[in-house]
C-alpha cells in the first residue's frame, strides 16, 4: 500500500437469494390424482358395462360392480335410471360421481398447494 493513496471505504455486499423449495403439495397432488384416476377409470368401466348390458353373472362384471358400488352409492337416486328394452342402462349417477370426485380432488390439491406455499429468503 502506498501511504499517499486515499483509504477506500470497505464495501458491503448484500445478496438476496429466493428459493422455491420443493413443496410437499406435489406429493399430495400426485397421490390424490392417482387415486382419482383409478376410481374414475373403474366408474367408467362400470358405465360401459351397464350401457352394454353386461352379464352380471360374469366374474369381471361382479368385480367391477362390487368395487364401484360404494363409490357410486351416495349418488344413486339423484336421477332416474332409464333402462332400454335390451337391458342396457345409462347410469347418470355414475357420471355425477365422476364430476364430484374430480372437483373434490382438485379442491384437495389446491388447498394443499396453498397450505404449503412458502418462499425462503436468505440474505448473505
Amino acid at each position: 500500500m502506498n501511504p499517499h493513496e486515499p483509504v477506500r471505504p470497505t464495501e458491503y455486499r448484500r445478496d438476496v437469494v429466493q428459493k422455491d423449495a420443493v413443496s410437499p403439495a406435489f406429493g399430495i397432488a400426485w397421490v390424490v390424482y392417482v387415486l382419482l384416476g383409478i376410481g374414475v377409470g373403474l366408474i367408467i368401466i362400470r358405465v360401459l358395462l351397464k350401457a352394454l348390458a353386461a352379464n352380471t353373472g360374469a366374474d369381471f362384471t361382479r368385480f367391477i360392480y362390487g368395487i364401484t358400488d360404494p363409490l357410486v352409492a351416495p349418488f344413486q337416486g339423484i336421477f332416474a335410471t332409464r333402462q332400454a328394452g335390451t337391458g342396457s342402462v345409462f347410469e347418470f349417477s355414475s357420471v355425477v360421481a365422476i364430476v364430484v370426485y374430480a372437483l373434490v380432488a382438485w379442491a384437495i390439491v389446491r388447498l394443499a398447494a396453498l397450505a404449503s406455499r412458502r418462499r425462503t429468503t436468505t440474505t448473505y
